[in-house]
């Protein structure tokens, strides 16, 4: 997300869009968006991945074995010496201006390695908070005193930064809660996003107002939504939740938390009113379920919580698969917003995304443009525009048509397929008949 130096920002005089920001203390500019593009395949959903393995493990190693014990399941396995080597994670991030770089390496089940190393805005080198290997872990007593006493306390399968941060020791806690509450991923598969915007329109006034507020802007049809609550005693564990999947879904999840004696069961109500019309004149308000709407629409409110909320009060958004059921002027206009005047909290997002629409030179730089290839032996490798060479020789330039030129395949990435024609001719019974 650094912004290189070598390229001219979009125009702010144009819609009032800045495409970076700088914390001067450290003396960066930051992109404030970043798509990451490559055929299906090849490689961004486990960005993703790795990305939301690395928050799991900060946020829950110390309490839940489960997280690394699963890993194995997602280690690379098309090459044979891979399974003997450590996965490593690494994120450099910067917390109330001051930059941290945090890292792990795993391998058989058990933390293998883990650093964290600060740098003050004032200093010009980063000093080190603690290193961890098999032989121990190293507390350096002036940048991380408080987890001096705590180095024996850490499993092999749990992080030590998690466990200082269970014992409340300042910079583990920060990172920890900067990472749960500010680093948010929107995976699409299983998550919770529309629990999140559901709750959050029920029990945020403003929060509420900013989202319906939207939803009648880009004119889907609907003029007000309710979400309402209760919950439903539960008999036995064998009592059934309502079989339509956008209840069950907005139920799992919350009765564990909202529930601990797992007496009742909660539920959660969500509906749409929309205008009656009678020979073309509004009559009447209806309320519709929620489930009735498009999946489109479905999405786009349950996309909107996490979205606004991070433009409110900062932090990282990463969306695996953005665009996808989603019109792709619905989505332009949603990028711009994190590069609006309503991004004042220099908040920041990051997108996997196939929709080729939004390769615009008037909404992303080149070094806001990524792309993800795979190659022969299914290893991904992920660069940026601004890096790449078109030929091996020439740097793409500003003006190019980033859209186009991708398509045609001079930045690769993109899918290349057999002979389609052929699998039509077999399938059809031409080949037999010639």
């Amino acid at each position: 997300m650094l912004a290189a130096k070598s390229i001219k920002d979009v125009d702010p005089s144009i819609d009032g869009l800045s495409n970076i920001f700088d914390i001067q203390e450290t003396g960066n500019r930051f992109v404030r968006v970043a798509s990451i593009y490559g055929a299906n395949g090849s490689g961004k959903s486990s960005l993703v991945k790795a990305m939301s393995f690395f928050r799991d493990m900060i946020i829950g190693s110390v309490s839940n074995d489960r997280i690394l014990s699963g890993f194995s399941m997602n280690q690379f396995r098309l090459d044979s010496s891979s399974a003997l080597e450590t996965s490593g994670f690494q994120m450099v991030f910067i917390i109330n201006k001051v930059k941290y770089r945090y890292g792990f390496e795993i391998l058989n089940e058990r933390v293998d390695s883990e650093w964290l190393f600060v740098q003050e805005y004032s200093s010009q080198k980063e000093s080190y908070c603690f290193k961890r290997n098999n032989e121990g872990i190293q507390v350096n007593p002036k940048t991380f005193k408080e987890g001096k006493a705590i180095e024996g306390m850490t499993r092999d399968n749990a992080l030590f930064l998690s466990t200082a941060a269970q014992f409340n020791v300042p910079i583990a806690l920060l990172i920890k809660n900067w990472i749960g509450r500010r680093f948010n991923i929107l995976s699409g598969i299983n998550d919770n996003t529309l629990n999140y915007t559901a709750l959050q329109y029920m029990q945020n006034d403003t929060m509420r107002k900013r989202i319906l507020d939207f939803i009648r802007i880009i004119d889907l049809g609907i003029q007000d939504i309710s979400v309402k609550e209760n919950f439903i005693d539960k008999i036995s564990d064998s009592t059934i939740i309502p079989n339509d999947p956008l209840i069950r879904r907005i139920i799992g999840g919350l009765n564990d938390a909202m529930n601990p004696s797992g007496n009742k069961i909660r539920e959660l109500n969500i509906q749409a009113a929309h205008n009656k019309y009678e020979e073309g004149i509004i009559v009447d308000r209806i309320a519709l379920p929620f489930q009735n709407e498009s999946v489109g629409t479905i999405k786009i409110f349950a996309l909107l919580g996490p979205w606004l909320d991070t433009l409110a009060n900062g932090g990282v958004l990463v969306v695996d698969e953005f665009g996808a059921s989603i019109h792709t002027k619905l989505a332009l206009e949603l990028l711009r917003l994190f590069q609006s005047k309503l991004n004042n909290g220099d908040a920041q997002l990051v997108v996997t995304t196939h929709d080729t629409n939004l390769l615009r030179k008037d909404l992303l730089r080149r070094d806001q443009i990524w792309f993800a290839e795979k190659n022969e032996q299914g290893v991904s490798d992920i660069y940026s525009l601004v890096e790449y060479k078109i030929n091996q020789a020439t740097s793409v330039r500003n003006d190019a048509s980033f859209s186009k030129d991708y398509l045609l395949g001079k930045y690769g990435a993109i899918p290349y397929f057999g002979n389609i024609e052929k699998f039509v001719a077999e399938y059809s019974g031409e080949e037999n008949e010639q």
